[in-house]
């Protein structure tokens, strides 16, 4: 009787399961395919090719060290435009041998034209928002870089703080807003969000108020903090970590849009060792990856890892495909900014 009943109760749960991921919206977490690490066993090996901050690319790789001890992890890194130029002189020389690359999205445009990526849709990839994953299985976000307002608390009381992008072109803010010579992504996602024609009308009505320029937004955020200049445009990641250090910042987050670049990670269509570098994208885009990048403060893409930072606003994704137009950018931005600031 017992095993009668025991029989009949297993043949139900897979039914009762089912009902209750449904009721409850739990979905079990992803594991890595058991060939995966069988192949990755004997492959023993993985190349990396990767343009994080070294501190993040070294964390990474320890986390997944340790996870996966039997795969030897080598690697290079270097800036985004350096370590595109090496992909593509090394492959044009047929010497690439990469498994994994983790690139910006503009030059991950460029390794598709190359043909040199390969799909591989990640298990975890479906925890990740539309616009941080690729439709057609060729990358997922590791991170977001979102580029917005930020200004000096010191300088901008809070009842003169500006709401919007329009706010920007009140007369007390001229000679007052700070802006990367470089930030051409940017204004590409200005203008893909309000459209060609009312996007380039703004930027023109904004060089009219004198922005300021310096080389990068790491300095942007530092002499702002500083008090050199009230409001300025920089990443987000850098405001909160000077914010955290006790420094006089904060952001603006009703200035619409905030448009965020990516930090895709792809499988190399040239990877010697596929099994260890699915395994690596795997881990990179799990939960426990995606809390180590956090921990770097970081912004996940992942819908189950929540951002306090980022908490009641809504991010606008730099897709790769905005490449297509960003020569013509390069030279409209340098137009309407450069130009006159010279």
């Amino acid at each position: 009787m017992m095993f009668s009943v025991s029989a009949k109760l297993s043949k139900l749960w897979p039914a009762v399961f089912a009902i209750f991921m449904g009721i409850s919206g739990w979905v079990p977490p992803a594991r890595p395919a058991d060939d995966f690490v069988a192949g990755a066993k004997k492959e023993g090996e993985l190349d990396l090719y990767l343009s994080t901050d070294l501190s993040d690319a070294n964390g990474m790789m320890h986390a997944f060290r340790k996870r996966y001890p039997f795969v030897d992890v080598k690697f290079f890194r270097a800036g985004n435009d350096k370590l595109l130029n090496r992909i593509l002189t090394e492959a044009s020389a047929g010497k690439f041998n990469g498994d994994v690359i983790l690139i910006s999205s503009f030059e991950i445009r460029v390794l598709l034209q190359k043909k040199l990526l390969q799909k591989y849709v990640s298990p975890e990839s479906s925890r990740y928002a539309e616009g941080f994953t690729d439709k057609e299985g060729y990358w997922t976000s590791v991170y977001s870089i979102p580029r917005v307002v930020a200004y000096n608390t010191k300088l901008v009381r809070n009842e003169v703080v500006p709401k919007t992008y329009e706010d920007l072109l009140q007369a007390r803010w001229k000679n007052s807003f700070c802006m990367s010579d470089s930030a051409v992504l940017w204004y590409t996602g200005f203008l893909k969000f309000f459209g060609e024609e009312k996007g380039r009308e703004f930027m023109k009505r904004l060089t009219a108020q004198k922005p300021l320029f310096r080389d990068s937004e790491s300095i942007i955020t530092q002499l702002m903090a500083a008090g050199e200049f009230p409001l300025g445009l920089t990443y987000l990641h850098q405001v909160g970590t000077m914010k955290r250090r006790g420094a006089p910042v904060d952001w603006i987050r009703t200035a619409q849009p905030i448009v965020t670049g990516l930090k895709p990670i792809s499988l190399s269509g040239k990877a010697a060792h596929p099994n260890a570098g699915k395994l690596f994208i795997d881990f990179v885009l799990s939960k426990e990856g995606q809390e180590l990048i956090r921990s770097f403060n970081r912004i996940s893409g992942r819908v189950d890892i929540p951002s306090d930072v980022t908490e009641g606003t809504k991010l606008y994704p730099a897709e790769p495909r905005w490449g297509d137009d960003y020569s013509k950018h390069v030279e409209e931005f340098r137009s309407i900014f450069l130009k006159q600031a010279l």
